[in-house]
């Protein structure tokens, strides 16, 4: 387990269409469990709290833990990470995507490693020369600054991400940052495994 760096709460963000999958993705069995579920027990022992941003009840979830975006358009991620900043009760949210099974258990305490003396607001991963925002680290004052994309018609999450002062952190296990966007994602992540 991922020692706790920093007072954070998680957001998992479970809001999208799910349009590629047919079907709500945080719902899909995996191994006899739900995707969300694999993502919720793996970033739980690293954050004090989870949240689940999503636009329809997940089941088995405390009602109180979810939540909806705020702007009602269809937008992307951007519309849940500043629901997001603004439920939270921490200066820092570790986010991550419903739909990732293998979620990197050191996630929080790579990415938290240096905020200590830093003005950084915003830590992604870096995964195989990729940058990976929906599982960015970061902090509450950046809500504002999502506000004014939002308004500019900007949706693009990595644009945003380029607009503030961030760092990225290099993992080196991509298939811990593997998502299922579809049904023949599942099928071939249930034969590799």
């Amino acid at each position: 387990m991922a020692k706790l760096r920093l007072n954070v709460e998680a957001v998992i963000l479970a809001g999208g269409l799910s349009s590629r999958m047919g079907t709500n993705k945080s719902l899909v069995q995996l191994n006899q469990k739900n995707l969300i579920d694999h993502v919720f027990e793996r970033i739980s022992p690293q954050v004090n709290k989870v949240w689940i941003n999503t636009n329809e009840p997940i089941r088995g979830y405390a009602l109180d833990l979810q939540f909806s975006d705020q702007i009602q358009e269809k937008i992307g991620p951007l519309a849940g990470i500043y629901s997001s900043l603004e439920k939270v009760q921490t200066d820092w949210v570790q986010f991550c995507p419903n739909d990732c099974p293998n979620l990197p258990d050191n996630l929080v305490d790579m990415l938290s490693s240096n905020i200590k003396g830093s003005s950084i607001k915003i830590f992604i991963p870096l995964v195989d020369g990729r940058p990976e925002p929906t599982f960015m680290l970061c902090h509450r004052s950046t809500r504002e600054s999502i506000n004014r994309f939002i308004k500019a018609k900007n949706y693009k999450l990595m644009s945003w991400v380029e607009s503030n002062h961030y760092q990225k952190i290099t993992f080196n296990d991509g298939i811990a940052f593997a998502n299922i966007n579809d049904q023949e994602e599942l099928v071939k992540y249930q034969n590799e495994a």
